[in-house]
């Protein structure tokens, strides 16, 4: 099955910053923006499905009032009225939280998570809430809630999850940013999947009132573009004064992109941190090709083995943090669940709490073992995003539906094949779509630098994104936009 999706002016065509100054400069108004969007939305978004709430009249409110400021001459802040829209995961105040569960009434939040409180503060305007599985517990975007969101790319492919909806809000170009997580490859699986740029941040960048999943449980958003990522996380990553742990201020990011880094060591990982998980020929070609560039560019490839650690970690960390911290999600109808997230929780109830500890400290002393023996050679790592291409729609969910989660859900295995290790290390990764396989959808290749090191991936990013030119890309139902 192909797109067929109909021909209507995208909404983000602008990038972020252009958009912004746009609106400052008055060649164009907030509102002009805003119904742009919705109309973007209107046209395209029956077919993809990326979003499952809206409240326009809300949206053009937002918009209005960035316009009066401007008109009374108030400093704007940077991205004032830039449309993004928001995970269903994330609490925004007075709007339903239901998480893509049936399990949870549509009873409004009563707080704004911090990442779009800070999002609100930068000035975008928020354009309803993005699709996400049953409470973002998979790689594809299917909900007993909200149903079944589609990859603009082929609406017969998954957009990927569990940031499916956001990811395919932005490739379909209804809005160009888009706020995500990312436990274990949530962001940055739909972002290769719908051929966007997609940064988890290190563990702490951008502002969360709880770091879930052991630390493993990170925000970000996606773009088209490695310097739309950039100025975006720039500004939503000023420090959190109530933080456990509290980090210094976040670098200008966008001010030393384009200075390419010097030579550096780059390690190559095309192997899966399980062996188990086959990797698909074409991700590994991907992820070949991206390391011959930056060799072309003055760096040193060296090839790497994962670590034997690895794979512990990818065992423990789905079999007793994930069903652990699930557990504890309130919900108003637990018979409601669908089944498999029954069997996650049910491993939860057979943990005793010393079980869970010993658990926990064990991934995080492995965790330690296994940064160490990744970057002891290497100062930036390139790996496939996922082993597997765009899958069908409802092949990782009914593998799901079969089985739990394990070795046998072959397809749900290699989308999360190279990304959970550094979620549970809790280092920066950085997906980019470089290539395109053989029917033409997005292949992602991903980057992995130590803790800090979100400066280096945005600027090996800009690199390839100018020898690659993704952002001159668009999902075949673009070709027809004005």
């Amino acid at each position: 099955m192909t797109t067929n999706l109909p021909s209507h002016k995208p909404a983000s065509r602008l990038p972020v910053m252009d958009t912004a100054d746009r609106i400052r400069s008055g060649r164009e108004s907030a509102r002009s923006v805003a119904e742009r969007t919705l109309a973007r939305a209107d046209a395209v978004d029956p077919a993809v499905r990326s979003l499952v709430w809206r409240d326009d009249a809300a949206t053009l409110a937002a918009a209005d009032a960035v316009d009066a400021a401007l008109a009374r001459g108030a400093d704007l802040p940077p991205f004032a009225g830039v449309p993004i829209t928001v995970k269903d995961t994330f609490a925004v105040a007075g709007q339903p939280w239901t998480r893509g569960s049936l399990a949870i009434d549509e009873t409004p939040a009563t707080t704004t998570d911090l990442l779009p409180a800070a999002a609100f503060a930068a000035g975008f305007v928020q354009v309803g809430r993005a699709a996400t599985p049953e409470l973002a517990m998979t790689t594809s975007c299917e909900s007993p809630r909200s149903g079944v969101t589609h990859n603009p790319w082929d609406l017969g492919r998954s957009p990927g999850g569990s940031s499916g909806g956001p990811a395919a809000a932005v490739a379909a170009g209804i809005v160009p940013v888009a706020l995500a997580s990312d436990g274990g490859g949530s962001l940055r699986v739909p972002a290769a999947f719908c051929g966007l740029v997609g940064l988890k941040p290190g563990r702490g960048l951008l502002p969360q009132r709880v770091q879930g999943w052991e630390g493993g449980a990170t925000e970000g958003v996606v773009t088209r573009t490695v310097r739309e990522t950039a100025a975006v996380v720039t500004h939503l990553a000023a420090p959190d004064p109530l933080a456990w742990s509290r980090g210094a201020a976040a670098p200008d990011y966008l001010a030393a992109l384009d200075d390419p880094p010097g030579p550096l060591r780059v390690g190559l990982l095309t192997r899966s941190w399980d062996p188990r998980i086959q990797v698909d020929a074409a991700c590994v070609a991907a992820a070949e090709d991206v390391a011959a560039v930056l060799r072309a560019a003055g760096h040193t490839v060296v090839a790497l083995d994962a670590a034997a650690e690895g794979a512990e970690l990818m065992d423990l960390y789905p079999d007793v943090v994930i069903p652990a911290w699930l557990r504890q999600v309130p919900l108003d109808h637990p018979g409601r669940l669908q089944p498999y997230i029954h069997r996650v929780m049910a491993q939860a109830d057979a943990l005793g709490a010393a079980d869970y500890v010993r658990g926990a400290v064990r991934l995080r002393a492995l965790a330690r073992d296994v940064t160490a023996t990744l970057f002891r050679g290497a100062d930036v790592v390139v790996t496939p995003t996922t082993a597997t291409r765009v899958p069908e729609v409802g092949v990782v969910l009914n593998e799901l539906t079969r089985a739990a989660p394990t070795r046998d859900a072959v397809v749900y295995e290699r989308t999360l094949a190279f990304t959970t290790v550094p979620s549970v290390l809790g280092t920066p990764a950085l997906t980019l779509p470089a290539h395109l396989d053989g029917d033409g959808l997005p292949l992602g290749t991903q980057l992995v630098a130590p803790q800090g090191g979100e400066a280096l991936l945005l600027r090996l990013g800009q690199v390839l994104e100018r020898h690659y030119a993704w952002d001159l890309r668009r999902p075949p139902h673009h070709a027809g936009d004005a």
